[in-house]
């Protein structure tokens, strides 16, 4: 991990038994960082085991202290996957009249507005598969 540490730019603040906290040094947003499993998971949708059990209080604890180290109104929680294949949460905390836009600001200009059908048949397809 050293060698992604150098690429990305950041140092590693923190670390447990299953995940590792690094926050970039550079870029226009103070105190963005990854938080990432320990073991290669490659993408969310593939979290498992103590990684999966210990998710919620290691994201709540990192966010918590990247808004007070920065005194940020919050802490954006970012997941793509298409660049790098391992799992990593990038943790963006946002000013107001800072350099993250947020919200809206995530999709592509003129993106079409998928009907209400589509989204009626996705909660359904979900509420199903989790029920």
């Amino acid at each position: 991990m050293a060698e992604a540490d150098a690429y990305f730019q950041r140092r590693r603040v923190w670390a447990d038994a299953h995940w590792r906290l690094s926050v970039l040094l550079q870029g226009p947003v103070a105190g963005f960082a990854h938080l990432e499993p320990r073991r290669h998971i490659p993408y969310v949708t593939e979290l498992d085991g103590p990684e999966a059990a210990t998710l919620g209080p290691v994201l709540a604890r990192a966010t918590a202290a990247l808004r007070e180290a920065t005194g940020a109104d919050k802490v954006y929680v970012y997941v793509f996957g298409d660049r790098v294949p391992h799992l990593h949460f990038n943790l963006a905390p946002h000013h107001p009249g800072g350099a993250l836009a947020g919200g809206p600001g995530l999709l592509r200009p003129g993106a079409a507005l998928v009907s209400a059908d589509a989204h009626e048949a996705a909660a359904a397809a979900v509420a199903r598969l989790l029920g």
